[in-house]
Parts: structure tokens; sequence; C-alpha cells
């Protein structure tokens, strides 16, 4: 068994087991631009919730004398098409985040997310990984959670949040997300009573808990609904 600390963190050496890849996949809609997302069945990984198209690296994904993201690209495009049978462009796909789970999570996999603001194709949902489909505005998910509707994860939620805050036409999301650097997202956990706080690089709580002092915040607040993601930090 995995011994943790005070603060709800297993040993810095756990080793991360996989690296995923996962697409927000962006259109034009009718009242401002869309994003698509999807709920995982009832069963298996993250069952349940929504999120984005997405899954981990397989060895076919390999690009030879490419870099690491080439091949996180490949498997963006690949998974993207297996799971909702659209086609993203590899060059397409802007990197916007990088996030690495917490120490105590039992399996560790870091995730690259991207956006694709085309695609081509028919949508047709894998029926294994899919059960429900929606194209929807980031604001309006976020409602859906917040009312106790869908359920998301700590990644999938600070996504929404900042895509949210990208404007009301898809025409300025890529240069506004392409001159932003890729965000980096190493998770710490706490528990504060019964709740949960993530915090993220910039908080002045991330390495220690500092109660009673006052500081810089980059966190979730991940209790009661609705969620507050804060990060004071920029």
């Amino acid at each position: 068994m995995t011994q943790t600390s005070a603060s709800g963190e297993a040993p810095a050496d756990v080793p991360i087991t996989a690296r995923a890849a996962t697409v927000v996949v962006a259109r034009d809609g009718a009242d401002g631009p869309e994003i698509l997302m999807l709920r995982r069945p009832e069963r298996g990984s993250f069952a349940g919730a929504w999120v984005f198209p997405g899954g981990k690296v397989d060895p076919e994904d390999a690009v030879e004398g490419g870099s690491e993201l080439d091949e996180l690209r490949v498997a963006a495009v690949r998974e993207t098409r297996e799971e909702v049978g659209l086609d993203v462009a590899p060059a397409d796909l802007v990197h916007i985040s990088k996030w690495e789970p917490p120490t105590s999570t039992k399996v560790r996999i870091r995730t690259w997310f991207f956006v694709a603001l085309s695609a081509t194709g028919t949508l047709v949902p894998s029926a294994d990984e899919v059960a429900e489909w929606v194209w929807i505005r980031p604001a309006d998910m976020l409602q859906r959670h917040a009312d106790g509707l869908a359920t998301l994860y700590p990644p999938t939620f600070v996504t929404l949040t900042a895509v949210a805050s990208c404007g009301s036409a898809l025409t300025g999301w890529e240069e506004l997300l392409r001159s932003r650097e890729p965000r980096q997202y190493a998770t710490r956990m706490r528990k504060r009573g019964d709740h949960t706080v993530l915090l993220w690089q910039g908080d002045y709580e991330y390495d220690a808990d500092r109660p009673g002092e006052r500081g810089a915040r980059h966190r979730v607040e991940a209790g009661a609904l609705p969620w507050s993601y804060l990060n004071e930090a920029e």
C-alpha cells in the first residue's frame, strides 16, 4: 500500500504510468463558439463524467525523427477519429496545457490538452466509449456542472474555464490561444474538512500548508458546488 503524508500526498517517486492526449474540438454555433463534449459510460475511466475526446498514447503513434509533441499530436488525431469519427489535422492542433495528477493518484497519467478549431468528417460517436454527446458553449457546460447536472474532473473544469474566456467569436480563439505559452499543471491535493483543494504552481500553499497566511492563489476549491477556479498568480 502506498503511504501518504498528512496532506494526502504520496511519495514523490510514484511514477507516471502512461501519457495521453485530449482534444477540445470547437466550432461556430448560433450563439457563439461551441465545443464537443462526451459523457463516458458508467464504467471504466472517468465513469459517467463529461470529457473531451482523447486517450492514451499507443506505440503506433510514434513519429520517426519527431518530437514527443509530434507523437502526442498523432495520438490526439487518432483518438478523435476513433471516438467520434471526426478528423483533425495535427498541424492545426493548438497545445494549451499539460497536466500531471497528484502523486496519490492510483493510476498516474500525464495528459496534454489541445484545441482543434476545425474538424472534418461525420460525427459518429463510439458506442463503447460515448454514452452521450453534445455541442455546447463552454459557459453552458460550466453552468450544468454548477447546477449538479454534469460531472467534471478538475482538468476539464479548468480547461472549460480557460476557453470560456477566449471570447464570443471563434475567429479570435486561434490568435489568442497560439499567443499563450502552454500551461503546466503539476497537481497537489489537500483535504480541508469535507472538501478538496487542488493546487498548482504559483499558489502560496503549493509547497506546504500555511494556515492563517495570505498569498497568490492558483487552485480549485472542489467542495460544494459551484466550484471556483482561482488564478491570482498571473
